[in-house]
């Protein structure tokens, strides 16, 4: 609920702005709303994804890292890393489909 808040928060600040940064308005709202949607997300689903997807991180520098931050005693190989990517952007997508905010996010 928090995060469905602020991004309707930022829509409205942000939607009221009609000069000529409305390019930037759009931008700063689909950026309000990936934020939003990654932090509905657990802080390994968070990790994973912001360090494949974002950072363009390979598979197996994401397993060492991961490794480093949690021990070996949490090891996973890299088909669980992309299983819980994939569960995680299901997350993300049911929270973007089912908000007010959809017509912000066609473009995404």
């Amino acid at each position: 609920m928090k995060a469905r808040k602020d991004i309707l928060d930022k829509i409205q600040n942000y939607s009221h702005n009609v000069d000529n940064r409305e390019e930037y308005s759009q931008i700063v709202i689909k950026i309000q709303i990936i934020e939003s949607a990654l932090e509905i997300l657990k802080e390994d689903e968070r990790k994973i994804v912001s360090w494949h997807l974002i950072e363009k991180i390979k598979w197996s520098e994401i397993e060492k890292m991961y490794e480093e931050q949690v021990g070996t005693e949490f090891r996973y190989s890299e088909r669980t890393f992309k299983r819980i990517q994939k569960n995680a952007l299901k997350k993300m997508g049911a929270f973007l489909s089912e908000g007010e905010f959809k017509e912000y996010i066609n473009e995404i």
